[in-house]
């Protein structure tokens, strides 16, 4: 039950946890821009990376600037934020607690994208990084989905032996059930057995007794 409400929390969170992203100005290669960043709950680096590689491989291959730890798309169409003319695109991402947060910088050819000058493409681009962030929290709460099926895979598994074992006692009750009634037929021979000894030892005795006397009798005369 448990594990039920972890994964339906963790599906409803697709939608509590998916807000605008948030707009600051935020340090990268060419100084402090104008950027947008979302938070992902329950993501690491490692995923909201590869997530955004594959959420803008369609407009192009993005390259890394490791020196600034940052990746970029240069003079790429990305018609969903700027139409058919081109822009550079840049992204970061940071590893925090139980969290991942992915900064992006969208440079239209002089400036950068900000709600000040470009409403039609901050509108775009929050939609942009909204649909990016789902796309994160799909594969988050996959995981753990994932984990949870295993979780209840592992609980059925361990219920399985509970039976096996609780078989094995049963099983254990009826060999000790059998050994029991043959004990008891056992014992009501060993009575019987008893009896037709005692009787064989009080003709023996007799059979002592007479030898006894005759011994007894040896040598007497009348």
């Amino acid at each position: 039950m448990k594990s039920i409400l972890t994964v339906c929390l963790s599906m409803v969170g697709l939608l509590v946890f998916g807000q605008d992203a948030i707009e600051k100005k935020v340090s990268m290669s060419l100084g402090p821009q104008n950027a947008f960043y979302v938070e992902i709950p329950g993501a690491d680096k490692k995923m909201a990376e590869k997530t955004f590689m594959e959420f803008v491989k369609d407009y192009g291959k993005m390259k890394e600037n490791s020196k600034a730890r940052e990746h970029f798309m240069m003079a790429s169409k990305i018609p969903v934020i700027n139409g058919t003319s081109p822009v550079d695109l840049y992204a970061k991402f940071e590893e925090g607690k139980n969290m991942a947060t992915t900064y992006v910088w969208v440079d239209l050819g002089g400036s950068f994208v900000n709600s000040s000058d470009h409403t039609s493409q901050t509108t775009a681009l929050r939609q942009f990084m909204y649909d990016y962030f789902i796309a994160v929290r799909k594969k988050v709460v996959a995981e753990e989905l994932k984990t949870e099926e295993k979780n209840l895979s592992n609980l059925e598994k361990d219920l399985s032996k509970l039976k096996d074992k609780n078989q094995d006692y049963h099983n254990d009750i009826e060999k000790a059930k059998q050994k029991i009634a043959e004990a008891e037929k056992n014992i009501e021979k060993n009575l019987v057995d008893q009896e037709n000894k005692n009787k064989e030892i009080d003709t023996q005795k007799t059979v002592v007794e007479k030898v006894v006397e005759k011994l007894n009798n040896l040598g007497k005369k009348d």
